[in-house]
Order: structure tokens, then sequence, then C-alpha cells
């Protein structure tokens, strides 16, 4: 790791650009993009240090992180609310993969991630069969172990086999990231391998929140279905998950058909919400069949690994039918609060943020909910609808008393329900609300495994179309309002003469 702390002035700030340019380069990235995105970011930040009391500094960090070069730069400046506006111009170019920016208590931390070469390293499927479904069953033994370092090739290759480039979470193809997602410890799995060598079953889980988290990239070679692999690998990782302290699982079943949500339903899973447009288009094989016309829709199902400890969830009144259908039920010793039970909040929120241009999603996760918290998400907002995001999700903490007053606005923002999650913050349980670039959803295609999941979808579909007409109601009213004046201003000018 390189660390250099440098004056935030024009020969500090080169300074950093040379020494990220030099580091990168020797890491195999893009040296001169490198020293481009650092030279941009130390602009921002010398900007936000005009104000003469802060320390004028810049601290910047540069590491490997496997398949990507981490650039991370600190400084104490005015609060950030989002990437720099510049620097979101570069990402929606493909120069870095990745940008988050957060306010903490000791200054603002913006980290930009850049692809090395083996980032875009697939697959190599030119050698591998894909296999038919009705391939003959093999009677090999196979050995089942837990997932672990090494096995990213092999792992890659399994899926290809399963489903050729039809699988929809296109990360399974790239065994450089997910070989860097296991030494980073964000991954654990079970696998089944043959006498071969070869993997031919799989169902793993990765950590998105401190004890949350989200499990699937499940396959099994036909030739080695109906021997139940699929069940003892989830069991062996579900005893392994409750063994470490894991709270809860998460699991995005498929809206195209419902097998896959019958599955959570029989697992005893709760469905806690929907996320409306959440990946780019895909290829569909098995039950349904056929190249998605839209970005794909998925339910989101949790499941509680320990007892949860009692709290009460304070959200704003356009969210609480959606809370009270989730929790009618459950046993998760969750009350949904009622009234106004806190009068006093921080004057400034706390929020961190993302981008990934991959997907085209801008992600925001509220830390510190203030009495400005509409201002600062609509700032961040704005940031990345004109960088082309089609999906910006905000998560917020559901325990806090304030946000019933402080975020009564937010559906005023085009912010529908989405999903809630208990335990997924530092804080507690999250709620879940996204901003759509296109709100209107075809559910046509989608397919409802019971009544409750098919209440629950049509609920944030109607909210998710009714927030995204908010907008262009408000900018008509406006622009009458803008007629009606001038026309008026006329008849004045009119009497006067």
């Amino acid at each position: 790791m390189l660390d250099v702390t440098a004056v935030a002035d024009e020969i500090g700030i080169t300074a950093l650009a040379a020494s990220a340019r030099s580091v990168t380069r020797g890491l195999g990235g893009d040296g001169d993009a490198a020293g481009l995105l650092v030279r941009l970011v130390g602009d921002d930040a010398r900007n936000r240090l005009a104000g003469g009391e802060e320390e004028p500094k810049l601290i910047m960090q540069v590491e490997s992180l496997g398949t990507e070069v981490s650039i991370v730069m600190r400084d104490r400046g005015a609060p950030v609310v989002g990437p720099p506006e510049t620097l979101l111009a570069l990402l929606a170019l493909g120069v870095a993969s990745r940008v988050d920016a957060r306010h903490e208590f000791n200054g603002n931390v913006i980290e930009v991630r850049m692809a090395l070469p083996q980032y875009h390293s697939i697959v190599e499927g030119t050698n591998i069969e894909v296999l038919a479904g009705d391939v003959e069953l093999s009677t090999e033994e196979v050995v089942m172990r837990p997932l672990a370092k090494g096995d990213a090739e092999a792992l890659t290759q399994g899926i290809y086999r399963c489903y050729g480039w039809t699988y929809p979470n296109p990360d399974f193809y790239y065994p450089d990231r997910i070989e860097a997602s296991l030494a980073a410890g964000k991954r654990i799995g079970y696998v089944a391998v043959s006498p071969s060598g070869e993997m031919v079953a799989h169902w793993g889980a990765v950590w998105i929140g401190p004890s949350i988290v989200e499990t699937g990239g499940t396959f099994t070679d036909p030739r080695f279905r109906r021997r139940g692999l699929a069940g003892k690998l989830g069991d062996s990782l579900l005893l392994k998950l409750r063994e470490i302290g894991v709270e809860g699982r998460l699991r995005e079943p498929v809206l195209t058909h419902p097998a896959t949500q019958h599955i959570a339903i029989q697992d005893g899973a709760t469905f806690v919400g929907v996320r409306l447009h959440d990946h780019a288009p895909f290829q569909q094989v098995g039950i349904t069949d056929g190249l998605l016309t839209s970005r794909a829709s998925l339910t989101v199902a949790y499941s509680s690994l320990q007892p949860l400890e009692p709290k009460t969830v304070w959200v704003p009144a356009a969210y609480e039918p959606f809370l009270a259908r989730i929790l009618d039920g459950t046993d998760w010793s969750r009350t949904l609060g009622a009234g106004v039970a806190k009068q006093t909040w921080p004057e400034q929120s706390r929020i961190a943020s993302s981008y990934d241009t991959d997907e085209q999603v801008g992600e925001i996760t509220v830390e510190v909910i203030g009495a400005d918290l509409c201002d600062v998400l609509d700032a961040t907002i704005t940031q990345y609808r004109h960088s082309g995001a089609e999906v910006i999700r905000v998560n917020i903490p559901a325990n806090d008393p304030a946000l019933p007053v402080v975020g009564a606005g937010l559906p005023e923002l085009g912010l529908g329900f989405s999903v809630y999650v208990p335990g997924l913050l530092e804080t507690g349980d999250a709620l879940i609300v996204e901003w759509l670039h296109d709100s209107e959803i075809d559910t046509s295609i989608f397919n409802y495994a019971d009544e409750r999941v098919e209440t629950l979808t049509k609920m944030v579909v109607a909210q998710a179309g009714d927030v995204g007409m908010l907008g262009a109601r408000q900018r008509r009213r406006a622009s009458r309002r803008a007629q009606l004046f001038s026309g008026l201003a006329g008849l004045e000018a009119e009497s006067l003469q």
C-alpha cells in the first residue's frame, strides 16, 4: 500500500497524481487515468478547503484489491454529499469502475476503483461443453467441502457448463473477481467436486451487511442431479452461517417464474420487498426461455438465523402500509412506531454514496438522520440522475424516531418503497427506498407463488408509478403558474397604458 500526505495546493495535488500514476502503472493499470482521477478529486477537495479554518491537507492511499486498484483520498474540508461532478462524468466513460463518497467524523473519504486487466478476464468457454438437461446421469461419487481459495476457476466453469452465457449474475463468469472476494473474506460457500476435479454443485453467500448475507449462486451439474446435492450443500452453508453468528440471510427470487419463490416460502422465508429494474436485461433458460426486454425485477426474501432483539421500526407514513404487511405474522420482535415520538434531531445528516457504472445503479446509505435529510438526498440523487443512473437506492436507518418527520418528503423526491431488512445497517434495521429512471413497470411477465407475494409486489409497483409521476406533476404545475403569471403581467401592462 502507498500512503502519502500532501498540502492541498497545486504542488501537492500534482505530487499525489504523479504517485498514483506510478503505482497504478506498476500494478498493471492505466497510470495516466489514475493521475487524472486523483487530480479531479484533489481539485474538488481544494475548493472545499477554502474556508481557512480546515486543515488543508490531503491523505492518499493506493492499494491493489486483486482485480482493482483502490485510490482513497481523505480531506477535512466541507462535507461531501456525493462524488465530484467531474468524476462522475469520467465514470460514465468507463475510466473507473466504481466511486464511493462519504463524510466521517474525522473528514471526507472518496474512494475510486479502477479495473486492472484481470478484472475483465472472463471464463474461457471454448473448451467447455454446455450440458443439456437430459444428459446421462453419472454414478461417480463426489466430495462435498467448503469453497476454498483457488476454486474460482472451477466455479466459473461449473456455471458455464450449466447455463452457457445465460446466468443472470455476470460476476460468476469472472474467476479473478471471485478469487478476490474469497481472499478478502467476503464470500463463503460449499461445493461438490467430482473425482476428475470438476465442481459439479455449489451454494454460496456474500456479506452485504455487518451480520447479513445474501445467498445464491446455486447450481448443480445436470449429470449429478437427483441426488439432493443442492439441499445438502445448502444445509451445510446454513449450519456454518449460524455457527459464525450471521443474523440473517437474503435471497432474490425472480419474478418471471414462481419456482424460486416457492423454494423461499418452503424454507420459511418472509418476503420483505421488491427490487424493480434491478439488473440489466438477460437471457433466461430453463423454466422460462427468452431475452428479457427490460431491466429485471426481483423479489427479496429474508430469513432470520438468530433470535432478533426487540426493536421499534419508524418510517414515514407513506411507507407504513408496506411495513405493516411485512411484519404481520412474523416473530421478529418488531413493533411499528406510531405518532411522533421525537421532537429534536441533528441539524445535519451524514451519508455515504457510491455509483456502479456497470449496472448504472447509485447507492446512498444514510448514517445519521438530520433535519436536512431530504435536501442532502435530493442533491446526491440529482448528481446520479445526471450521470445516467437507471436506479438510485437509498438505505435509511429504520429505528430512529426522527425518520417519520424529517423523512416525510421522501416520496416527493421520487423515492418509493423497495425493501425492509432487519439488521442490515450498523445502526440496525434498514428501510430501502428507490428512485427509478423508468417508473413504468411491465408486470405482464410477472408470476407469483402466492397471494402475499403478489399483493406486496403490486403495492411496490403502484407506489413506484405514483412517486414517479410526482415530479412530472410538479413541473407541469410550475409551468402553468408561469403561464398564468405571464398573462396577468400582460393584463396589468395593458391597464397601465
